[in-house]
């Protein structure tokens, strides 16, 4: 299968992934305390729901897509948001930040990245999330077992995301998800993983 131009995507408008809303799953770790404050990345953030629902006086929020056309749209529906929020245009695996972060979001990530990407992810996990942070992966589409269908999104579920990430994160948590987008009942499952002290 031929990758995916992201940016062109975008450009033309074709962007089936775009749900309209963060997912209720964000919206309960907010409610529930799971998310701290400090520093919060969001890679693959898209229109960016997602940091305008993290945004918060005592949060810097970053969020890193390929798109600028993504960019473009989010910062004229967010112009004035509360603490410090910053959407770059850059590449996830060459992102150097000047420190890391206390918590990552990623939902709809890791998914869409070709399976030949993952390792790189996992590295690239393992350089942002501080210790002791956390890294929150919402699965979607989950499968058990995986199914041989070719993505993006690839399907995914638990096991296989720990395999990448076990080396350097415990596992904190993982649960069904009982309230999502429309259309994605029962294919999304929630789990979060802390990064290891060295």
């Amino acid at each position: 299968m031929s990758p995916v131009d992201w940016q062109e995507a975008w450009k033309a408008g074709v962007t089936p992934w775009d749900a309209g809303a963060s997912p209720p799953a964000l919206r309960s770790l907010l409610d529930r305390g799971v998310v701290p404050a400090g520093r919060i990345l969001v890679p693959g953030c898209g229109t960016g729901y997602d940091l305008a629902t993290l945004a918060r006086a005592d949060r810097e929020v970053v969020g890193i897509d390929l798109s600028e056309d993504a960019r473009t749209a989010f910062l004229e529906a967010h112009p004035n948001l509360p603490g410090s929020v910053d959407y770059e245009v850059t590449d996830f695996f060459a992102y150097v930040p000047a420190q890391g972060f206390d918590f990552v979001w990623d939902y709809t990530f890791f998914c869409a990245l070709d399976p030949d990407q993952r390792n790189s992810w996992s590295q690239t996990m393992e350089r942002l999330v501080e210790p002791g942070g956390v890294l929150a992966t919402l699965l979607f589409p989950f499968e058990d077992p995986i199914s041989g269908r070719e993505g993006p999104p690839w399907p995914i579920n638990t096991d296989l995301v720990r395999g990448y990430v076990e080396d350097a994160f415990e596992a904190l948590e993982t649960a069904a998800v009982k309230h999502t987008h429309p259309g994605r009942e029962g294919k999304e499952r929630l789990a979060l993983w802390r990064r290891r002290e060295p």
